[in-house]
């Protein structure tokens, strides 16, 4: 049986969007043409008619923490409770049927509770095992101390790396992992995401007993607990994991935010904080180490001299890897056209983030123009300068941070739009459309060294997403309302509205 699947907007990943039509065979495409002339149909050629939707390869994110999103969605979701009083019921009739086993909650929003909970909230309900939770905003832990001395966390301990001994603890346990992933593959599938780079923390044992998922994950490294174990990355290169996972590389964090003045930048923050002092020569070490052994790096920076440290260390090493594996930056906050050309010498991979505007709620309470002084502001988000160097670019979300949502890609990236407000962030410096389509097919494929996936010519697998929008269109309404309405795996819907 062939399907011939038609549209007036069709992306293939590599052309601009435009009228034709695909057909499918088994898992792969046989044919795809800028035309509807795709013959006769029968009983053994259906046709698909998609035509005022947009048809694209299916989606690559090319950053994503499952662990992350597994701590989000942990235990008792409390999303109802619109006080503590609530939450701390909820909790109680838990812990009655428990027997000190470490009981997770999730989904609460203190910020509109009348009261802030406290650690001594779930002390109260004298509990003898730990009590932990994360609030939907992913700004607040509560905790009660048996789960603070559990974890060595306290209520900022909010990112994923403060949290690893949590993390591990839910990695292990396969109830709560089993319906985690269950949930975090039905949310990928219906944003039309075929594939994702997952970061791993230390170890990567937990794929043996997580459930075979229908999208393909190649995963990362990175060291939290303890140090990045090089012997155990050449096993994992060599090794066979469950269906679909494979193993990707190495990541190495290098600074840390700018927002919170602890990225390395060139300017000095306005408040006078000093800059944070990095290990540049630890850093090396790792990137040859890994290189030698043809183990890509990913350096994930967000000021613009740990940025251009970081593309000088994996420019020198990446002579090492064999001809189609890249090295890496992801997060790039800040980027100079300086560091943009070293990159593309270097043929260094940009990874970046295109929702993360998202995360100001205006032009006016961005805190891009308020932390370093204003001749630096042209450096925060310049993917223009990415584009014109010809880089090889992919995108991704920093998931949990947020879901994929290619649309909301757009207007971030595209159109520099923040949530409110009409004010935009430097437009001029803004992504092509093009360049943001084929930094979650093409590109982020290429870059991951699979090579049959990412477009949709002849020979490729049949994965696809389609919107109900053309995400072309300049109709600021049409595009936020646009979403996936059907996802296919090897030509198979695994996801339809």
């Amino acid at each position: 049986m062939e399907k011939i699947i038609r549209t007036n907007y069709l992306f293939d990943g590599i052309h601009p969007v435009q009228k034709g039509h695909i057909v499918i065979k088994d898992d792969k495409i046989i044919a795809k043409e800028f035309n509807w002339d795709y013959g006769a149909v029968s009983d053994q050629r259906k046709l698909l008619c998609y035509d005022d939707c947009f048809v694209m390869p299916g989606l690559m994110d090319n950053h994503v923490f499952f662990s992350g999103y597994l701590r989000m969605q942990a235990g008792i979701d409390l999303s109802d409770c619109h006080t503590k009083a609530e939450a701390l019921a909820k909790i109680k009739a838990v812990a009655i049927k428990k027997q000190g086993d470490p009981i997770y909650f999730h989904g609460f929003d203190c910020e509109i509770w009348p009261e802030k909970p406290t650690s001594q909230d779930l002390d109260d309900l004298n509990y003898s095992g730990a009590i932990s939770g994360i609030d939907q905003n992913r700004s607040y832990c509560w905790l009660n101390n048996h789960a603070k001395a559990r974890y060595d966390l306290d209520e900022t301990g909010t990112s994923a790396e403060a949290a690893v001994k949590l993390i591990n603890e839910l990695l292990a346990d396969k109830k709560e992992l089993t319906a985690a992933y269950q949930q975090y593959e039905k949310t990928l599938l219906a944003c039309g995401v075929v594939a994702t780079k997952e970061i791993v923390f230390d170890s990567a044992d937990y794929f043996t007993w997580r459930p075979e998922g229908k999208f393909q994950t190649r995963f990362y490294i990175q060291a939290v607990a303890e140090s990045l174990d090089i012997p155990r990355l050449i096993n994992y290169k060599q090794a066979t994991f469950p269906k679909n996972v494979t193993f990707g590389g190495a990541k190495i964090m290098v600074d840390g935010v700018v927002a919170d003045e602890t990225g390395e930048t060139y300017g000095a923050y306005n408040s006078g904080i000093d800059q944070p002092q990095i290990d540049y020569d630890k850093i090396t070490h790792l990137v040859k180490a890994c290189n030698t052994q043809n183990i890509p790096c990913c350096l994930t920076t967000e000021g613009d001299k740990a940025a251009a440290k970081a593309a000088e260390i994996l420019v020198q090493n990446s002579k090492r890897l064999p001809s189609g594996v890249y090295n890496s930056i992801s997060d790039l906050e800040m980027i100079t056209k300086e560091t943009a050309k070293q990159m593309a010498e270097g043929k260094i991979v940009a990874e970046i983030y295109p929702q993360v505007l998202g995360l100001n709620e205006s032009y006016e309470e961005s805190y891009m123009e308020k932390v370093l002084p204003y001749k630096y502001a042209s450096r925060f988000f310049n993917y223009r300068a990415l584009e014109e160097a010809n880089i090889l670019l992919t995108s991704g979300t920093d998931l949990p941070l947020f879901i994929t949502n290619l649309p909301e890609a757009i207007m971030r990236s595209v159109w520099r739009r923040f949530p409110q407000g009409k004010k935009r962030w430097q437009e001029e410096n803004g992504l092509n459309s093009l360049s943001l389509l084929q930094s979650f097919t093409k590109n982020a494929f290429l870059a991951n060294g699979i090579k049959d996936c990412g477009t949709l010519l002849k020979g490729q697998k049949a994965h696809l997403a389609i919107f109900n929008e053309n995400l072309t269109t300049q109709d600021i309404t049409r595009l936020e309302q646009a979403k996936v309405i059907a996802t296919y795996i090897d030509g198979q819907l695994v996801y339809q509205v």
